[in-house]
Order: structure tokens, then sequence, then C-alpha cells
């Protein structure tokens, strides 16, 4: 034997040594087969050595990972996984690492690799432009459901299942899962603006106001949940509360063209509450923080003119004919206003430059 061939055969005999350790005869037998990929054995041997060494976390850990997660039985590979953390998830096995932490690897691997396949398939049928019954759309809810089964307190994959179902039109399958999801995985972020969402499209305002204040309870900085809760306040008759969120979302939010948005959403807000004097602050504020948002501009001013505050709605106009002189929009925007004013000489003179564009 040549002296590279003894160098590997002692460093196989100590990982073989390391692996086997201080074992009963039946576990030892189960890790020989598991050197062997003989896993009907391996599977044989390994639930001997669980009545041999009841009280062992190595052994439910090699059968959850090895055993059943290799044969996708879910169901057992958590069972086992639960047994092993139950007989200690700080106990050291194999190579130096924790129960727990094994535990936690092995079902991130198996979530991981399905997880994945379903984004795939969902990927996939965003782009074919399918309706509701493409059978891809049924492989991700497919692989999405499994990947819930495979790691039930990982939050992500059930808000993704719960758009799927949603897509599919399953409105009340979608707000079960995200609803279960959001109980398993409390502070994921995404999963309880998503569960927002569901509620909100099935009209339960209030179940709907829960998810978005545990959102931004979450995360406080972000300006989409805190507009998303603002909106939600008002949508179940809270105004006070509705005002005090935007006010808020505004004083935190450092992002010019976000503030912008706040302030934009604050004004529509005052609107809807007849303070058109403060509407029309929030919206010249959403100006000066991005006078570049054209479609903000725009909806400022459609605003004020369903509103029938003509004036403030020609002030707007005038902005985005400067901004946009070639769009004859915002002319016949200008012709509309200028004749409710009953300025009907300016406002043909509007109506025939836009017909000239």
């Amino acid at each position: 034997m040549t002296k590279t061939k003894i160098i590997a055969f002692i460093l196989f005999s100590l990982m073989l040594v390391l692996f086997i350790g201080c074992a009963s005869e039946e576990l030892t037998s189960a890790k020989l087969y598991i050197q062997q990929q003989d896993w009907d054995n391996a599977e044989i041997y390994l639930v001997k050595a669980l009545a041999v060494e009841p009280e062992n976390p190595e052994i439910p850990y090699l059968l959850g990972d090895l055993i059943y997660g290799k044969n996708k039985d879910w169901d057992k590979m958590n069972e086992m996984f639960d047994k092993a953390l139950s007989l200690g998830g700080d106990k050291v096995i194999l190579q130096g690492g924790k129960v727990g932490d094994y535990v936690a690897q092995a079902r991130e691997r198996h979530w991981a690799t399905i997880y994945n396949k379903g984004v795939g398939y969902f990927n996939e049928f965003r782009k074919s432009g399918d309706g509701q019954d493409s059978p891809i759309l049924q492989d991700a809810i497919a692989s999405f459901t499994t990947a819930t089964e495979v790691n039930p307190n990982n939050g992500q994959a059930y808000g993704i299942l719960a758009n799927c179902l949603f897509a599919s039109g399953d409105l009340d399958g979608a707000l079960d899962v995200v609803t279960k999801g959001a109980s398993k995985d409390s502070e994921n972020f995404d999963l309880n603006i998503t569960a927002g969402k569901m509620y909100s499209t099935a009209n339960d305002k209030e179940s709907a106001l829960i998810y978005y204040k545990r959102a931004v309870g979450i995360d406080p900085t972000n300006s989409l949940a805190r507009r998303q809760l603002a909106q939600m306040y008002y949508d179940v008759g809270d105004k006070e509360m509705s005002l005090a969120t935007y006010e808020d979302a505004i004083a935190k939010e450092t992002d010019n063209n976000l503030k912008a948005d706040l302030y934009y959403n604050l004004g529509v807000l005052n609107m809807q509450l007849g303070d058109f004097q403060q509407a029309e602050d929030n919206f010249s504020m959403a100006y000066d923080y991005n006078p570049n948002d054209i479609d903000a501009l725009r909806g400022i001013a459609q605003t004020f003119e369903n509103a029938e505050k003509w004036s403030r709605a020609e002030y707007f106009y005038r902005k985005l004919i400067d901004i946009e002189p070639d769009n004859p929009q915002h002319y016949r925007a200008m012709a509309r206003v200028l004749l409710r004013q009953g300025d009907t000489d300016k406002a043909q003179e509007y109506f025939d430059k836009s017909k000239e564009m």
C-alpha cells in the first residue's frame, strides 16, 4: 500500500470512528449502513437503536434527516426532529454540533429545495399569462403547500402560497393559509402585510387592521406599512388614528420621494374629511418634496377638480402645463376648470391649444 493510500485510509478510519463514536451495537450497525447508503437497513437498525437508547437525540435526528426526510415522509421527519429536540436541543452530537442546530439546518435544507421549486413554478406562471386554472399554478400551490409541511414555523412559504391560492380564485383558502402562517410566524413582516391585504380584499377591515398594526410594530420605519395602516384606520372609521398614523410616518420618513407620497396620501385623506385647506397644504408639501412626480401632481389637480375646488385645480393644472407644455390633456383639463369658473373665452383658448397638439 502506498503512503498516500495509507494516509487516506487512516483519515477515513478516523472519520468513521468520529461518526460512530461510543454507541450501542444497533447504532453502530445503523451508521455502517448509512456509510454504505443502504437506507433500508439503516432505518431498521436506527429504529432498533432508538429502542435501546431512547434518550439519545442523535438517533431520532438521523431517522428524521436521512431516512424520513430522504423519503419525503414529512410528518415522520418532523416527528423525529421534535423528539430529538425534546431529548435535548443543546446536546452535542455527531461532529460536535448541537441537536437544535442540526435539526434547523436539515429542515432548512429540505424546505429550501421545495420552496425554490415552487418559486420557479410561480415565476413561470406569471410569465405565461395563463389564467387561474393553469397547471403550472397548481404545481406552485402543491410545492408551497409541501414547504409549509416541511417547516411549519417558517412563514415565508405561507405568504406566497396565499398569493397563489388567491391567483387561482380561492380567496377563502388564501385567508386560511395566511392566518395559519401568521399564527406560527407572527414576527414575519411580509406575511403580516400579505394577511392585511387578503383580509382587506375580503372586506374584513377589522382583521386587516390587526395585521397592519402588527406589521408596523415589526418594522416601524416601513412607510408602505404605515400608509396601509393609516388607510385601514380610515376605513374602519377611526379618522383621528388615520391622521395620526400618516403624520407619524411623515415625521419618521427620511426619503424625500416617500415623504412626498405620504404627504399626498394625507392630502387625499384631508379631502375625504372635507378639510380642503389642510389638503392643499399637504399636496403642496408633496409637490415641494418631489416636484418631478407628474402622476402625483396630476392626482392633486384631479382631486381638487373632483371636489369642485376650481381655483385650486387650476393652480395645479398650470403647474402641469409648465412641466409638460406639450401634453394636450393638461390643456383640456384647464379648459374644463376655467369653464366651470365662467371664463369661457380662456377655456376655449386652452381647448383650441389641446386640439393643435
